[in-house]
């Protein structure tokens, strides 16, 4: 939740905070008062809100902002606070990089989902929305860097939209080693050593996601995420398994990963589509015949429908008007 570059003073800091009394009954309109006088310039976060189950107590936000060459740093705490983060029109031309220290944050985008908790790093491409929930209070270090530093290095048009990484790899500490010293030494450097810093955070982070995007969603919610969007699109007679991982940024193989444990991932999505179509067949009044419903539900033809339908509920496919007959 931090934002972009406000000017090249060297050493720059900036402190902001926001205090909300979780009982006033105007609490809502508090936070966006606060929050666009001290936190106005954070454009990319938008549609803030206090969680509905708090009431007690004050919602605290604390943030402090260093420049490191072009990318802006900060150490940030903050109470359970939802929103929205990125622009899904592209206009965000940003990278966010969270460090979760302690508490938890939950994003998403569609249906990939993804809880960072501490001893995680994350990556995210501001071009699109992700809604993004602090679950409990959280202390954190950010990182927004612009796009084009990261596609510089990677010699790539596009980024992931999501890489995500233990704070253990050797990636990512090297990544927190050099953010910690560039942030003590912010006052001691001039402006070139200042900009030299900054190219380099960028080149550890291209570094952090070449060796961590394939893994960018871990394998439970890779899963979640899968089967979310394969229930959105259960009739649709293109969804394969090289369309999911495709929309979830990983490829086929990591997809599959995700499903080695239990029920693949093609399976699921035909016990997903028997379901739907006896769920059709036996809606009162239902209009479609069995052949129509099998075709609605991608099985091959009839013969299949009523084959997979017998062995699975033990009868033949019927709708509720032949029953009996």
């Amino acid at each position: 939740m931090t934002g972009t570059r406000a000017t090249d003073t060297a050493g720059w800091l900036h402190r902001a905070s926001i205090d909300v009394p979780l009982h006033h009954p105007h609490r809502q309109d508090l936070l966006h008062e606060q929050w666009r006088r001290r936190f106005g310039h954070i454009a990319h976060v938008g549609q803030l809100r206090l969680p509905a189950d708090r009431t007690a107590g004050v919602h605290r936000t604390r943030v402090e902002r260093r420049l490191v060459g072009e990318a802006v740093v900060s150490r940030q705490f903050s109470d359970p606070i939802e929103g929205i983060s990125g622009s899904g029109d592209g206009r965000a031309d940003l990278v966010a990089v969270h460090i979760i220290r302690s508490g938890g944050l939950r994003i998403e985008d569609g249906g990939r989902r993804t809880d960072l908790v501490p001893g995680t790093l994350c990556v995210r491409d501001l071009h699109t929305f992700w809604q993004f929930a602090y679950t409990a209070p959280t202390d954190c270090r950010v990182i927004i860097v612009p796009r084009a530093e990261l596609l510089g290095h990677l010699h790539r048009a596009r980024l992931p939209a999501i890489t995500v990484a233990p704070a253990t790899a050797p990636e990512s500490r090297l990544l927190l080693a050099h953010l910690d010293a560039a942030w003590s030494l912010a006052k001691q450097l001039g402006p070139e050593g200042t900009r030299a810093a900054g190219a380099a955070l960028a080149m550890l982070l291209t570094g952090l996601i070449r060796t961590h995007a394939s893994s960018a969603v871990p394998p439970g919610t890779l899963r979640a995420a899968a089967t979310a969007y394969a229930d959105r699109r259960l009739r649709d007679p293109d969804l394969t398994p090289a369309g999911i991982a495709r929309s979830l940024n990983v490829s086929v193989r990591t997809l599959h990963r995700a499903f080695a444990d239990g029920e693949s991932l093609m399976a699921y999505v035909r016990r997903r589509r028997l379901e739907g179509a006896r769920r059709e067949l036996d809606r009162p009044g239902s209009p479609y015949t069995v052949a129509e419903v099998a075709a609605r539900w991608q099985f091959a033809d009839p013969s299949h429908f009523r084959r997979v339908h017998r062995a699975t509920y033990g009868q033949p496919p019927r709708r509720p008007g032949d029953r009996g007959t």
